[in-house]
């Protein structure tokens, strides 16, 4: 055996390691870890938050749904149970009026999901917006009359132009007069008013029912809100969040005001005018 075979490698043959506690490499190191500590802190929230959503508008809907099902099944039994005509015209017309509210409920939801994954178009042109709402108040009028509303409306006489897509402004229009109606008792008093600025279209919706308390009112256009409005149990809360989104792809905004429960509660929406002629 070489007399050498025992002994070290010269120094010059082993290989170099990178100091692993140079401050700058190490600050460098814990200042990557930390983002990426946070970053999946943020996806694991935002993951959580989803899931929860998804779960609060199953809820939601599970609860929308079972009075007008339970109601239209009550009504049904009714008309199999009784000969008596006028039980029986009593019960048809509770069986359309609860499939109605779920058409409707049900139509609302698909409009906030086609504006949620952006397949909604508006198809604009000019429209007097007073005429529009004067069609909307005649399609709306069985439902004050049913609840012996007073309803008031002050439009002026000249047309008011805007570029929107017809049947979505009408859709606009009559989700606000049917949150009025729900949520204002039988004889009270609702109002509609038009007025202009050099650029903008004012509509407000007034009424003298249940008003919003205070701490709801910055959320009452989110989905499914209605804090503790008391109403006649037909408002799904989709209907705001509808108007807020459709009000935004025509350009303009939507605000609530009121002073608080009791006192009710007056909607403003805000469009451009069409100056072109």
């Amino acid at each position: 055996m070489s007399k050498h075979s025992s002994e070290r490698p010269p120094l010059a043959s082993v290989r170099s390691v990178p100091r692993a506690s140079d401050p700058v490499d190490l600050r460098q190191t814990l200042a990557q870890t930390r983002e990426l500590l946070q970053h999946e802190k943020e996806r694991r929230e935002r993951t959580e938050s989803s899931s929860r959503a998804i779960d609060e508008v199953i809820a939601m809907l599970a609860h929308e749904l079972r009075q007008p099902v339970a109601a239209a099944l009550a009504a049904v039994e009714i008309q199999k149970q009784t000969p008596r005509p006028d039980r029986q015209e009593r019960a048809r017309r509770v069986i359309e009026q609860q499939v109605r509210y779920i058409a409707r409920l049900v139509g609302d939801l698909s409009e906030v999901s086609r504006m949620s994954h952006g397949t909604f178009e508006l198809r604009r042109e000019r429209l007097d917006i007073c005429g529009l709402i004067r069609e909307t108040l005649a399609m709306t009028e069985p439902l004050f009359e049913e609840r012996k509303h007073e309803v008031t409306a002050d439009l002026g006489d000249d047309p008011v132009w805007v570029s929107g897509d017809g049947i979505r402004l009408k859709q606009i229009f009559s989700n606000l007069l049917r949150n009025a109606a729900s949520y204002t008792p039988p004889g009270g008093e609702i109002s509609v008013h038009v007025d202009v600025t050099s650029d903008q279209v004012r509509l407000r919706v007034k009424d003298n029912g249940a008003g919003i308390p205070r701490d709801v009112l910055a959320k009452i256009f989110d989905l499914f809100q209605r804090g503790a409005r008391r109403g006649d149990g037909h408002g799904s809360g989709i209907g705001l969040a509808v108007v807020r989104r459709l009000v935004e792809l025509h350009g303009g905004s939507v605000t609530a005001a009121s002073d608080g429960i009791g006192h009710g509660s007056e909607f403003t929406v805000f469009f451009p005018r069409d100056l072109s002629s």
